[in-house]
């Protein structure tokens, strides 16, 4: 019987399946589309960190964050980034200068009280006229600008397309186009899943002690095979993302602005190949299981987007392209997010549930993991069986 079988070929199952062959593994990977879809590939591609959990004094999450960036960065060079971020501050906002000066020294504290390296550039400031000069953003009531930098993803679908190349150059096999209908178990115990060829409709058992559900949206089994539904957890926020053909920021930055400039949810305009992507936006989608934008989500972004930019001619015929995906909330309501990594053991023994609530901190999750289900060994004591069919 193999040890690890993988469901969901996305940034959080190709990050275990890799962890697993670290550890000595032979990791079967499966993903019931012919190519990468879903969250993974549709975000919007900026591992986020430093003065954006700082401001809101999540240092938990400033430390998580700051760790992921350099795994990516150390790991891809080729398809991770910095990324400068531009946020203008306007009179009598939240987010003023003095703030942001804080944060820079908040940050730079931190980094020498914890040991954390950043291979990134340090943050700064923009005087008002730089802003202006730099950026096609509104003006009144503007008094200057901070800058930080993230890493950002060139092309998530092909970072995500290297790692399965990895996994399969390690020793890992990779299943596409195949779904995971049912678990089989005995006593309790996990004994294997049951899937099915999309393409011819074969349905045959996968024999398993160990098996990670890293679907998203499709994680879990309806009530009666094996782990009820109530295990599933909640993939109840509709986020995305418009790629528009309006003119981008200078260079390879981004700026973040606010219907309400200044003040609230910031929206991030990036260049990209193809144009400029907006976003992220969100709503609530109980129950889905498809990340399928209505009209009303596509006309609610734009008016968000013409707030920002109040000098754009903007209307539908400017958007080029949608990428959407699902993500976990806390209660199933859509209304607040639910940013937690989880590992997950709802039963039967040996089938676990990984959330991620950020593609950020999602090697970190596999890893920790990775670490607690496959604690180091001397070389060469791992057992290297590989799956079969029963």
């Amino acid at each position: 019987m193999p040890e690890t079988v993988i469901l969901g070929a996305g940034i959080q199952g190709a990050t275990l399946a890799l962890a697993a062959i670290a550890r000595g593994q032979r990791p079967i990977l499966i993903d019931r589309d012919d190519a990468p879809a879903g969250a993974s590939v549709n975000s919007y591609g900026i591992i986020h960190g430093g003065l954006r959990y700082l401001q809101s004094f999540s240092i938990g999450r400033w430390r998580q964050s700051r760790r992921a960036q350099a795994w990516y960065i150390d790991r891809y060079p080729r398809h991770v980034r910095p990324l400068r971020c531009v946020m203008p501050l306007y009179r009598g906002a939240i987010r003023s200068p003095a703030l942001f000066a804080a944060a820079r020294v908040a940050d730079r504290t931190l980094r020498v009280a914890c040991g954390q390296e950043c291979p990134l550039p340090d943050d700064g400031k923009y005087s008002r006229q730089q802003v202006l000069d730099g950026y096609a953003v509104p003006a009144m009531d503007l008094v200057g600008g901070a800058f930080w930098h993230d890493a950002e993803l060139t092309d998530a679908p092909a970072l995500l397309a290297h790692m399965l190349a990895q996994v399969e150059q390690r020793g890992g096999v990779l299943l596409r186009a195949t779904e995971a209908i049912a678990l089989a178990e005995q006593a309790g115990q996990l004994q294997g899943v049951h899937v099915r060829d999309r393409t011819s409709g074969q349905e045959q058992r996968l024999a398993t002690g160990q098996l990670f559900d890293c679907r998203g949206a499709w994680s879990g089994f309806d009530p009666g095979e094996g782990a009820g539904r109530a295990a599933r957890p909640s993939a109840a926020i509709l986020a995305y993302n418009l790629l528009l053909d309006i003119p981008a920021p200078h260079g390879v930055d981004a700026y973040a602005l606010s219907p309400r400039h200044g003040r609230g949810r910031s929206y991030f305009f990036r260049k990209v190949k193809g144009g400029t992507l907006v976003g992220t936006f969100y709503r609530p989608a109980p129950g889905a299981t498809q990340a399928a934008p209505e009209p009303r989500d596509i006309d609610a972004a734009l008016r968000q987007i013409r707030l920002c930019l109040p000098h754009l001619d903007l209307d539908a015929g400017s958007i080029r392209a949608v990428h959407a995906g699902l993500l976990p909330d806390r209660d199933g309501s859509g209304r607040q997010f639910d940013m937690r990594d989880r590992h997950l053991q709802p039963g039967p023994r040996g089938y676990h549930l990984l959330v991620g609530g950020k593609l950020t901190t999602a090697p970190l999750l596999s890893e920790a993991v990775a670490d607690r289900i496959w604690p180091a060994q001397p070389a060469g004591s791992a057992t290297k069986a590989r799956a079969h069919y029963a």
